[in-house]
């Protein structure tokens, strides 16, 4: 079976209806079609009912894919096109965010599951570094909107075997039926920024379906991570390390 994938970029900017127009897409209901993906555009924020919600213009949603070079070449026109139509992120990618889906037949077994959250949760920090690509810092959201692992969390799923408290939108990553959706990242108009995202989940995906992991390692950093209490500061002893074990 191919390997599967697809992602959502969210911005601002780009008038979608002119958009539609100009390039004689169809337009109907809240989608703009177009080869290959779509756009899809939310209704006005009532910002006095939600004040932190992660209000965007546009979201660029894929189908599932399976060809990254075709992807890649997809993603360098469509940016093209929303950057040549106004489409910007505001400074810090405040509300807007980059979300990477990947077929979850990767995970075979429980004990793949674990070795997934234990690595997110060792690393997280070092995630983030690099989920806020070419911007000063992850967006604000993560820590209003989308919840970050926690060791209340992860202990929690090891522990029950449920995967409960993972399946819904409001976390870093949502693991479902399906899917595995990695929502750290900022958004981007950069094709290279986005072309690293894809690469490190890439990376992850096969570090979990190698068999001959050193598990011991990770185990190591996870049992650190856990007496450091949900501390997010950045290691560059540990961000060294997470490239080695990714092989980056």
């Amino acid at each position: 079976m191919e390997k599967q994938f697809g992602y959502e970029l969210e911005f601002f900017g780009a008038n979608l209806n002119y958009l539609a127009e100009k390039y004689g897409l169809l337009f109907y209901e809240k989608y703009v079609r177009v080869p290959y993906t779509f756009y899809h555009v939310k209704d006005e924020p009532d910002i006095t009912k939600k004040i932190h919600n992660s209000y965007f213009d546009g979201k660029l949603v894929s189908p599932i894919l399976t060809d990254y070079k075709k992807c890649l070449e997809e993603l360098r026109f469509l940016l093209e096109v929303l950057k040549k139509e106004g489409a910007f992120h505001k400074e810090n990618s405040a509300y807007t965010g980059f979300h990477i889906h990947l077929d979850r037949s990767f995970l075979r077994d429980w004990k793949d599951i674990e070795k997934l959250l234990k690595f997110l949760y060792a690393f997280q920090p070092e995630i983030y570094d690099v989920a806020k690509g070419e911007h000063k810092k992850i967006r604000d959201s993560i820590f209003l909107d989308i919840k970050p692992l926690s060791s209340f969390k992860i202990t929690g799923c090891l522990k029950s075997g449920t995967l409960e408290t993972l399946r819904r939108k409001g976390n870093c990553i949502c693991l479902n039926g399906t899917t595995l959706e990695l929502r750290y990242f900022n958004s981007s108009l950069n094709l290279d920024t986005l072309d690293s995202y894809f690469l490190f989940t890439f990376h992850l995906r096969d570090y979990i379906q190698n068999q001959q992991s050193d598990l011991e390692l990770l185990e190591y950093y996870y049992q650190k991570a856990l007496k450091n209490e949900d501390n997010f500061s950045v290691s560059h002893k540990r961000k060294k390390m997470m490239d080695r074990i990714l092989k980056i």
